[in-house]
């Protein structure tokens, strides 16, 4: 039970940023300033708005399922040693962090 911080972390934060996102997929989500992939290339229409929001969630969507399944996998499992907890801990940094680098990429293409 030593690993069931970490894993509610992951398991949280995935369920998080999956239900924030099926809106943004699903193109739901008017423009606006306060939710959704909010870069200064999704604000010069509404077309731009809704082609970098649908792939931006798709991303975070994708990296998300992973962080669940290590999420639901390491409550069953021995106890990690501090590395990997820490690890864990921080993994959901990460998946914030590469698909926000994604979805900037994938603008400045457009």
């Amino acid at each position: 039970m030593e690993n069931l911080g970490p894993a509610l972390t992951n398991i949280a934060v995935a369920l998080l940023l999956i239900g924030l996102n099926i809106p943004l997929l699903k193109g739901k989500i008017k423009m606006n300033h306060f939710y959704g992939m909010r870069i200064g290339k999704s604000f010069e229409s509404d077309e731009m708005w809704y082609k970098i929001n649908k792939f931006g969630a798709r991303l975070f969507i994708l990296w998300s399922i992973p962080m669940l399944i290590v999420g639901i996998v390491s409550i069953f499992l021995d106890p990690f040693s501090e590395p990997i907890s820490v690890f864990l801990t921080f993994m959901p940094c990460l998946i914030i962090i590469i698909p926000t680098i994604q979805v900037l990429l994938y603008s400045n293409r457009l």
